[in-house]
């Protein structure tokens, strides 16, 4: 059994938007992933969100399992993504795979027609 995940009102009322104005965008599997996950998520306010759970704004710590590199990226709306900076857009597929999560997971999504494996290694939020 998959975990549930923890959104906020604001990222699931973004990632609802997107996958139903844009599903030509996703992967079959990203969206079927990610709609099945939205349905099922809690969905919590924006103050009432657990430390540590990756919503939009968090700064990201992550080891991709299967090639072994550390990552640090910040999730963004696509305005402001830049990644010279490490500011990756919440749309973009890794993104869509790790919103939700929180410190500590393990999460396995197809990215670019590969299953990866990431570990969220720790999440900051302003």
């Amino acid at each position: 059994m998959r975990k549930k995940i923890i959104v906020t009102e604001r990222d699931y009322f973004l990632m609802s938007n997107f996958i139903s104005y844009n599903p030509s965008k996703l992967s079959e599997y990203t969206f079927s992933r990610l709609s099945k996950e939205l349905k099922e998520a809690k969905i919590v306010a924006e103050d009432k969100t657990p430390r540590g759970v990756i919503r939009l704004y968090s700064e990201v710590d992550l080891l991709e399992n299967t090639l072994h590199k550390r990552l640090k990226v910040k999730f963004v709306l696509p305005s402001e993504a830049d990644a010279r900076q490490q500011k990756i857009s919440i749309f973009s597929p890794l993104g869509m795979a790790l919103i939700g999560y929180q410190e500590g997971d393990e999460v396995a999504w197809e990215l670019h027609g590969v299953v990866r494996r990431y570990q969220v290694l720790k999440v900051t939020n302003q």
